[in-house]
This record gives C-alpha cells, sequence and structure tokens, in this order.
C-alpha cells in the first residue's frame, strides 16, 4: 500500500494494474484494497485473475483450494500461454473450474495484440464491475 500512496502522490497514473503473491485469494486482495481508501481514494477496476495454461494441471492438483479461492469473486479469468497447450487442455481447466471457455480471455504468447486484447476486455466489462471498494 505504501508504493500505492507514493505513486498517487508522485505521479498519480491514470490506470495502475498491481499483481500481488500467487498466493493470495480474491477475498483477501478486495480486503486490502479497501483499507488502502483510508488513506487516499482511487477506484477499483476488474479484478483479472491469471492462470497459467501449461501448468494448471500440476497448480491445480497442488493448490486446488487456492486456485478455486482466486477465481471466486474474481471478475475475469485469463488463461495465458494458451499456445502451448491443446483445446483438450482448454476443456478440462474449464470443467476444472466450471467455467465456459467463453468466459475466459486467452492469451496467446506470439500474438502482438495481448495488451490491447486485455485492455479491450477490460474497457468492455459491465460498467458496474468497476467500483469503489
Amino acid at each position: 500500500m505504501d508504493l500505492k500512496k507514493k505513486l498517487k502522490r508522485s505521479v498519480d497514473p491514470d490506470i495502475l494494474f498491481l499483481e500481488p503473491s500467487e498466493m493470495v485469494v480474491t477475498s483477501e486482495l478486495r480486503s486490502v484494497l479497501s483499507m488502502g481508501l483510508r488513506d487516499i481514494e482511487y477506484t477499483v477496476g476488474p479484478l483479472i485473475t491469471l492462470i497459467d495454461g501449461p501448468t494448471f494441471t500440476f497448480n491445480f492438483e497442488e493448490r486446488k483450494r487456492l486456485l478455486l479461492g482466486q477465481i471466486r469473486e474474481t471478475d475475469r479469468i485469463a488463461i495465458s500461454r494458451i499456445d502451448l497447450i491443446d483445446e483438450k487442455k482448454v476443456n478440462h481447466i474449464c470443467e476444472s473450474l466450471e467455467v465456459r471457455k467463453n468466459d475466459l480471455l486467452l492469451m496467446d504468447r506470439n500474438a502482438t495484440d495481448n495488451l490491447d486484447l486485455l485492455s479491450r476486455q477490460i474497457l468492455s466489462m459491465d460498467e458496474n464491475i468497476q467500483r469503489t471498494i
């Protein structure tokens, strides 16, 4: 939170992406973000959970409760390195997480427009998601 305060005071960015430790569940992240509102004012946009496609099966077997806690209350799920897995693996991820493929943001390492795609996805999300915690 201290870094966010310093950035707000010195740079005051329009958008700031934060990447917490992989050991944080979404509800904990929302709590921390709300505590920061005591000192500075900001709006929290959609929370996106990033899942690594190629290592999903191992991670899900080892940390199932953590991964489920990360996708619970998230606004969007993105699967990274989609170019390294096949359709069967994508379907396995969907079944494991109980989500539809159309609800996932699929990120390809070889696509040059990944950030543009992510930005469009964020901007096109329901305005109700953008909220002050």
